[in-house]
């Protein structure tokens, strides 16, 4: 019997110029400093060094950098290395903007990305502070690692509507519903993984407040949402090829090979005591699902890839 369901086949070449490299790169640039505060950030937490510097904006008071040499104060150095670190994610995300606006005609939303990722840093410090003036509150916590999620799944959507080819057209929209149900589970496993950290023992300091829940009862919810995840994921997957949607196909392979490393690690570090090495594998884990989660989802979406018009830094270069 000959199938029903819509095919949509995808075009052989790309229909409209490549953007140029150095936007490209800068868009990069945006992404890998986003996920790399993240992985920094899981080490400040895993040392125990979140309050080595106890002030902010400055490292102790009378202060903006730690007194004490940073090799005898590791703590200190930790902290404050990841607090440098901030002016090099929003130094990318200025130079993204600052290529976005020399670049003349990409899509809307690139351009509206452009400027709210170096806001999005500036608020993320900000956080970062209330983080650290409130003792590692374990929801300030949370707050601080899902914003920088929502950060990185802004910069991916940056750099796909960049390579996109904007003559093709969106997934139909059971596809773009199911992704979406994707991204959905994806953020709920993430939240509920900020949970079991904040039951554990890695809190950012020995005197860092808990959440007050037993670990295990949150690391069953986590691993359940796991589970769900990859078998919304595979259900996608078999509908993407179905409909001839290969390069949809393909992200969604790379999530759910992602996602089972991710969880193997998990088990793994639940299983041996929750090793800090093992925890900070983990959370470079969780920054791939989720930024695999968002190429899923912009690949179906395919927002508005309509070129916008030339800024007048463009026009008057």
């Amino acid at each position: 019997m000959t199938s029903t369901l819509p095919h949509h086949p995808e075009p052989a070449h790309r229909t409209t110029p490549p953007p140029p490299r150095r936007l490209l790169r800068a868009g990069y640039a945006a992404l890998a400093t986003n996920v790399g505060i993240v992985v920094t950030g899981g080490v400040v937490r895993v040392t125990g060094s979140g309050l080595g510097c106890a002030e902010w904006p400055q490292c102790e008071p009378g202060s903006f950098t730690p007194s004490a040499n940073v090799f005898e104060d590791l703590h200190a150095g930790i902290e404050f290395g990841n607090r440098l670190l901030t002016f090099a994610v929003l130094a990318a995300s200025l130079w993204f903007l600052w290529e976005v606006r020399r670049a003349g005609v990409v899509p809307r939303v690139v351009r509206t990305i452009a400027w709210v990722l170096p806001l999005g840093v500036l608020v993320q410090a900000v956080i970062g502070g209330i983080t650290v003036l409130t003792g590692l509150q374990w929801w300030t916590v949370s707050v601080h690692f899902l914003a920088s999620m929502v950060l990185i799944a802004l910069a991916v959507a940056a750099v796909r509507g960049l390579r996109a080819d904007p003559s093709r057209p969106r997934a139909p929209a059971g596809l773009r519903h199911a992704t979406t149900a994707v991204a959905v589970i994806a953020f709920t496993v993430l939240l509920l993984g900020t949970f079991v950290t904040a039951a554990g023992p890695h809190g950012g300091d020995a005197t860092a407040p808990r959440i007050g829940i037993y670990i295990g009862t949150l690391a069953i919810a986590h691993a359940h949402g796991v589970w769900m995840l990859l078998g919304t994921s595979i259900v996608t997957l078999l509908v993407a090829r179905q409909l001839g949607e290969r390069t949809l196909a393909r992200a969604l392979g790379t999530l759910i090979a992602i996602s089972i490393a991710q969880g193997g690690v998990g088990y793994l570090q639940y299983w041996l005591g929750i090793p800090a090495e093992l925890v900070s594998l983990h959370i470079v884990g969780a920054s791939l699902v989720w930024l695999s989660t968002a190429r899923v989802w912009v690949i179906a979406h395919r927002p508005d890839l309509a070129p916008d018009a030339p800024s007048e830094a463009a026009v008057t270069a």
